[in-house]
């Protein structure tokens, strides 16, 4: 005997308070950093930032939301189906944007790594993919809560990844440069 869509859907209730307060607490340290890094943004390396900052806080929105709409009492599973397809196919096109980005920092500065089209690109594509399917199945009645679940920590590891690298431009660019020398200028007598 099957549980129905609501007893499963409660079951997972402590995981998504769990993941959804973590992203929530993710998001407000995004605004610190950024608050934090700002003056290292100017126009020539905005669209190198917003590549990299925008996705970052987009994935945490993402787990912030399938948590919330996890957490609805008395869902029925079309409509979190329904929901879930719509979450993925937002980021599908939120996902344009950030590969857009990605291009012009690749021509602009030719300094895109591997790894940055993998956890930036890539495995979201993948995720949001795995979003629409999940959201398809639950629709259908299928029980997927166990890819969901896979599917949000993926997005959620992907996203704490995203933010240390940042952290870490931000440390690189905010080294201190070496002193001048005085050149030329005589020094005070005593």
């Amino acid at each position: 005997m099957t549980p129905s869509f609501e007893t499963a859907l409660a079951s997972w209730h402590d995981f998504y308070l769990l993941v959804g307060t973590g992203a929530f607490t993710l998001i407000g340290l995004m605004f610190v950093a950024v608050t934090f890094g700002a003056h290292l943004m100017n126009q020539k390396n905005l669209v190198i930032a917003r590549a990299f900052l925008d996705p970052t806080v987009i994935h945490f929105v993402q787990v912030l939301v399938i948590s919330g709409i996890a957490l609805v009492p008395g869902m029925g599973h079309e409509l979190f189906g329904g929901l879930l397809v719509a979450v993925g196919v937002l980021s599908l096109l939120v996902l344009v944007k950030v590969h857009q980005g990605f291009r012009t920092a690749q021509d602009q500065y030719n300094d895109m790594e591997l790894s940055d089209w993998v956890t930036g690109f890539i495995i979201p594509l993948v995720v949001y993919i795995g979003f629409v399917g999940c959201g398809m199945a639950f629709w259908m009645g299928q029980m997927a809560f166990s890819l969901l679940a896979v599917l949000t920590i993926l997005i959620l590891l992907i996203s704490i990844y995203s933010a240390w690298e940042l952290i870490l431009w931000f440390a690189i660019m905010r080294r201190p440069k070496a002193p001048r020398k005085n050149r030329g200028k005589k020094s005070p007598r005593k």
